[in-house]
């Protein structure tokens, strides 16, 4: 795949992005919500769940979107979505060391 030329439009296209992210909002929000009515030891496994997913869903955007600008050749995206990953990435690690505690 060539690279488009400067200031073309991209041709990178949501067709599934927005769907995906409009069901898994949902499924969020009905796990949530359920969360709220269940017993204790299924209402701890699910609020782990809910926060996951939401910390998780924003995580594999980018990461889509740099896969989809590295096809693309647009090195300048493909390095601040990459540094963003590694950022978040070496802060989640140095919180699982307990550094800072």
């Amino acid at each position: 795949m060539t690279a488009p030329p400067p200031g073309a439009v991209s041709t990178i296209r949501g067709r599934w992005q927005r769907p995906a992210l409009t069901w898994t909002t949902r499924v969020v929000l009905v796990v949530a919500a359920a969360s709220i009515v269940i017993p204790d030891p299924l209402r701890t496994g699910l609020a782990i769940a809910v926060v996951a997913a939401v910390v998780a869903v924003p995580l594999l955007r980018v990461a889509w979107l740099v896969f989809r600008w590295h096809q693309e050749h647009d090195r300048r995206f493909v390095a601040i979505g990459a540094t963003l990953l590694t950022v978040i990435a070496v802060g989640g690690l140095l919180s699982a060391l307990g550094v800072g505690r």
